[in-house]
Formats: structure tokens, sequence, C-alpha cells
């Protein structure tokens, strides 16, 4: 059995909206990006569509919902490789969330309906794109970052430190701490600083006072 030209333009589709969203991932520095988005877009598709000759091509016919709802329900492991918990902060959110929709776009995609999959790319690339933009702009004036330090033991080591940084005019979100090795213990500390001081002030504050060392931001 051949390829239509409806099947092809379905993959072509496909590969085309989902690697417009995967750009946008992979432009933001997200692991998730364009290779993957068209990836998932495509075999989702190619899935949609095998599941529509499915129905046709056997005696009785089929139920094209059971395979596309096998690959909805299959996706919980893609998203789940998209979300990092690092310290007290969890990333990959909307990267697993923008994979699950490129996947629906797939499926729109190999079932015929490439007008309502261009619509839902275009709102999903209007939401990753415009609106992350003027959320960043009006809604945070603070970046959120873990900062990881390893300093030398001490009583009152980490009250001390985290003082420290507060007086910076960062906000201390979480922190926690654990030994690590010899007599050095590991503060890791989610912040929101200001817009107008640097990482680089944090760091060099950290390294002057309490001689902080395997210093990691995230």
């Amino acid at each position: 059995m051949g390829v239509s030209h409806s099947q092809l333009l379905g993959l072509l589709l496909a590969a085309l909206l989902g690697g417009v969203i995967g750009l946008e991932r992979d432009v933001r520095g997200q692991t998730a990006g364009l290779r993957t988005h068209m990836v998932l877009s495509i075999g989702s598709a190619l899935a949609a569509e095998v599941s529509v000759l499915y129905s046709t091509a056997f005696s009785g016919g089929a139920d094209p919902s059971r395979v596309v709802g096998q690959v909805v329900s299959g996706l919980g492991f893609l998203g789940a490789g998209a979300i990092i918990r690092y310290g007290s902060s969890v990333k990959g959110l909307t990267t697993a969330a923008s994979l699950w929709t490129t996947a629906i776009i797939g499926i729109a995609c190999g079932s015929g309906f490439g007008p309502l999959a261009a619509v839902g790319a275009a709102l999903t690339l209007g939401t990753l794109w415009v609106v992350g933009r003027l959320e960043k702009r009006f809604l945070s004036s603070h970046g959120t970052h873990t900062i990881d330090f390893t300093v030398q033991d001490r009583p009152g080591v980490v009250r001390d430190l985290l003082g420290a940084v507060v007086g910076l005019g960062v906000r201390v979100v979480s922190s926690s701490a654990a030994v690590g090795e010899g007599p050095t213990i590991r503060v890791s500390v989610v912040v929101r600083k200001p817009d107008g001081l640097t990482i680089d002030k944090i760091i060099g504050v950290a390294r002057r006072d309490f001689g902080a060392s395997a210093i990691r931001v995230e």
C-alpha cells in the first residue's frame, strides 16, 4: 500500500508544526528541543494515520481512538524525562506540557485535521513565546536561581551565610544543608534576586566572607 498525498502532507505538516514549537524550546535552552518535538509530532501523526488505516483495512473495522489513546497515555515517560528536580526547584514543566501538546498536534495532522492542528500550534507557540515574554516583563522583576555553596562547617555558618545573601537584597525561597566531604557542609539555596544584582556578586560575597568553594548555579 503506497503513501497517499494526504498522508504525506499530514506527516510533513506535523514535522513543521512540531519543529516550530521545538525551536522555541531550543532557543530557551531546554533539553527537549527542535529534534525531540519534531520526531514526537511525526510519530504521533504516523500513529494516527495507522489507526485510521486499521479501521478500514480489517473486516469489521477497528476503533482508531484506541491507538491514539495509547499514544497519549504513553507520553508520560517523555514528560517525566523533561522535568528536572534540582534542590528545591523544579524545571521543565512547560517543556513537558509542550511535548504533550505537540503529540496531540501530530495526531490532528495524521487524522486529516490540518487547519485545526495549525491553529493549535499557533496558540501553543503564542503562549510559549508571547505570553512568556509578557510574564517575564510584567509579572516578575526577580530571577529565580538555585545556588549550591560548599563551606567549612562551623557553628552558625548556615545562618550567617543566609544572612549575608539576604543582606544583598536577595529573597531566600528555601534552603537546605547536608554534610559534605571532610569538615565541610553543602548549602543549597533557592533565591529570587533583583534584576540589578548579578550572581557574581553573590558568589563573591560567599567566597570572600565564608571561603565558599565548588559553587554551582542553576
